[in-house]
């Protein structure tokens, strides 16, 4: 979903956290939010397609640019970062 889509998804309160989370395809980040009963939804470009983030602090803006929620990061892959 789009930052715009998921905005609306967050005002009307269907956005509980984001998480950063290691891209499966890339050497990155991508975005997902979780919603009431653990629905998920992925920040992705308009043709639907996956955004991915060169760092943790570059998928953490977009997320501030769609919600103000607690965000986890998946530190299993940290050391992608160095």
């Amino acid at each position: 979903m789009t930052v715009n889509e998921l905005r609306q998804i967050y005002r009307q309160q269907g956005i509980q956290e984001a998480e950063i989370v290691h891209d499966a395809m890339l050497p990155g980040w991508i975005v997902e939010f979780r919603g009431e009963g653990g629905r998920l939804f992925e920040l992705t470009d308009s043709f639907g397609l996956p955004l991915s983030f060169g760092t943790v602090d570059e998928a953490r803006d977009h997320i501030h640019k769609v919600a103000d929620c607690p965000i986890q990061v998946e530190h299993l892959y940290h050391f992608f970062e160095r």
